[in-house]
């Protein structure tokens, strides 16, 4: 029968190694957990590696990355997941209990993963291959989980982290709710009032059979191009949109609009408000999960989308690798403002930066909500405005139009 060297660990987190005969890799596993041991690696020490190799690529999805999941799924996962780690249960005994009791996707990602899990594959390299929806700063984190036996208090954190961050991002998405349906509602009631309306009330002055001013030819020649042409300039703004889609995918366009999201007065501010929330609440998860600071920069980068800001980071990253701390790394890249600098200081000073990145992340949500707060109510007024200014030009057009027939219909 053939031999496996085993490294696993055990119910009190103590690392145990040593050998194991079983028939396969999957009877080497159930024979560990059997004995209440977590399998961290299993390597054949005979002809085993063959029949290894073979039960690893059956193993293996017939379509990597094929499931597809949302950012609710992966939060629900992940907390069922630590909430099932932390009663004392094994990966494979977890993710069993998972398949049976969820006829859903995650029913089918748990079935998926736990076959992988059960040929010896890691629970992150396993939930790397059953989807992507679990991106490489996820699976990392669980990834230090595996390598520390704190894998269920890492679940919890992970949860709490896609908790913080979801939550972020419906506020600056219900921010922009109101703006734009005062946009929205601006923008029908104008093509209503020239389309329609305008089109009624020019009727009384040309009935008169004389000329009507400029403004109101050049108004009722816009109504008739409307109406008239309007399926030709549907397929123009379908092709303008088309075109922008695809203008949008080019490294320039992104590097200007990057740019710009940092630049506006109202905009850069929210801008900024979320980059610094997540930089210090995905960087003090890492380092609370065990991941070393170069490795924990690199993650953080990966997960920033604007281009600005991951080159700023990538600077500060070649800094600290030649010797420089963190807050001189990020005064110098300007990556962050003046007081997110000093907090990282404080943390570096007193040797706990994951604590003090943790308590500062906490404090910097309300923070970001007073920033939305404030934007929005900029960005409101102004969007009232440019509406009042162009539903106003339309009603004060239309009421020249009635005095201008009035007028003729004296003379």
């Amino acid at each position: 029968m053939p031999a496996f060297a085993y490294q696993a660990l055990s119910a009190d987190g103590s690392v145990k190694a040593g050998t194991i005969e079983a028939a396969d890799r999957s009877d080497a596993l159930r024979q560990l957990a059997r004995r209440g041991l977590q399998a961290r690696s299993i390597q054949s020490q005979s002809h085993g590696q063959a029949a290894a190799a073979t039960a690893e690529k059956k193993a293996q999805p017939a379509e990597p990355n094929s499931l597809a999941l949302n950012k609710a799924d992966v939060i629900r996962f992940t907390e069922d997941m630590g909430d099932l780690l932390s009663s004392g249960l094994q990966v494979e005994q977890a993710l069993h209990a998972m398949e049976n009791r969820s006829a859903s996707k995650l029913g089918t990602l748990a079935g998926q993963a736990r076959e992988l899990v059960r040929n010896g594959v890691p629970l992150s390299s396993a939930l790397r291959q059953a989807s992507s929806a679990f991106d490489e700063l996820y699976c990392n984190m669980i990834a230090a989980g595996e390598n520390s036996g704190a894998l269920d208090e890492i679940m919890d954190r992970q949860a709490r982290h896609l908790r913080l961050m979801e939550s972020v991002h419906a506020k600056v998405v219900g921010a922009l709710i109101y703006p734009a349906f005062l946009f929205a509602t601006g923008a029908a009631l104008a093509v209503i009032m020239v389309t329609y309306l305008l089109p009624k009330m020019a009727g009384l002055l040309t009935g008169t059979g004389k000329e009507p001013p400029l403004m109101i030819r050049l108004s009722l020649a816009l109504s008739e191009i409307l109406r008239g042409y309007w399926w030709a300039l549907a397929i123009l703004l379908a092709l303008v949109v088309m075109s922008l889609v695809a203008v949008h995918k080019t490294p320039a366009f992104k590097s200007w609009w990057h740019k710009l999201m940092i630049s506006l007065p109202a905009i850069r501010d929210i801008t900024r408000a979320h980059f610094e929330l997540q930089f210090f609440e995905t960087l003090g998860s890492l380092l609370r999960g065990g991941v070393p600071l170069l490795p924990a920069l690199e993650l953080v980068r990966r997960a920033i989308t604007n281009l600005h800001l991951k080159h700023a980071l990538s600077q500060a990253e070649v800094l600290v690798q030649e010797g420089a701390s963190l807050s001189h790394a990020m005064k110098k890249t300007k990556a962050l403002d003046s007081q997110a600098i000093d907090v990282i200081r404080i943390g570096e000073d007193t040797g706990h930066l994951s604590e003090v990145l943790g308590k500062a992340a906490a404090r910097m949500d309300t923070q970001l909500s007073r920033v939305i707060e404030r934007a929005t109510a900029l960005i409101q007024p102004c969007l009232l405005m440019i509406m009042a200014v162009l539903v106003g030009g339309l009603v004060w057009t239309m009421i020249n139009i009635v005095f201008s027939t009035l007028n003729q219909l004296k003379h």
